[in-house]
């Protein structure tokens, strides 16, 4: 019989040693790219941010500039009715434009929120509109993630309109009132989202309140919930 002899090579410590380090410096790159983009899109949100405040000083001292030129002309009697109509036409075209700045602004400081003791799921604001050629009222819902932006948020809504019916309560889920279902209520960001869409109230239905809920899903799971007066 003839023996044979293997021969099994071992790695040695070098070799372990040398992957590791490897492996270290790929974890590494990827946090510090991670950070990276994390960085940048932080420094875009602040120079949104910083258009806005320039626009809203812009279109103040407009304002200012066209109030002055039509007391002037008033003073002096040299403008007709018209032209006077038409100057405080500017200026209320002008100050709906900055009130809407200005809610931009709002809601880009609420994501940033440094000045406030907030973090995390955040419902910053709920529009509410009639639709001129229908009986419907539009909606526009904006959640934010407040000075933590490192995960994305992920999860559902549910709205509901509380009013009378009859003289009596009543509250109604906005899928009852309209072809919205419970994926088009659903949410994935990691700044803000904007949610929308349109209902239609019952006949006979007096709305007094919106509630609206936000949840994530997952671990450690956050849960909001905010009301909002009828105001239209």
């Amino acid at each position: 019989m003839t023996s044979e002899l293997i021969v099994t090579k071992r790695r040695g410590a070098t070799w372990y040693i040398l992957w590791a380090l490897v492996f270290l410096a790929v974890v590494i790159a990827v946090f510090f790219i991670g950070r990276a983009d994390s960085r940048q899109a932080r420094l875009e949100l602040e120079e949104e941010r910083s258009v806005l405040l320039r626009q809203v000083e812009e279109y103040e001292e407009r304002i200012g500039e066209l109030e002055q030129t039509n007391i002037v002309l008033q003073s002096a009697a040299q403008v007709d009715a018209q032209a006077s109509e038409e100057i405080m036409d500017t200026i209320s075209r002008l100050q709906q434009t900055i009130d809407e700045l200005e809610t931009e602004l709002s809601f880009y400081r609420g994501i940033m929120a440094p000045e406030l003791d907030l973090k995390g799921l955040q419902i910053a604001s709920l529009t509410l509109k009639p639709l001129q050629t229908t009986d419907k009222v539009s909606f526009q819902l904006a959640l934010t993630q407040v000075k933590t932006h490192t995960i994305f948020l992920k999860g559902d809504t549910k709205i509901t309109v509380s009013g009378t019916l009859n003289g009596e309560a009543k509250t109604y889920d906005i899928t009852e009132l309209s072809e919205l279902s419970d994926s088009d209520l659903r949410f994935t960001f990691k700044y803000f989202q904007n949610l929308s869409g349109e209902f239609s109230l019952p006949n006979g239905f007096t709305p007094r309140k919106v509630v609206v809920l936000a949840k994530t899903s997952g671990r450690n799971a956050q849960e909001v919930t905010r009301e909002f007066d009828w105001t239209i």
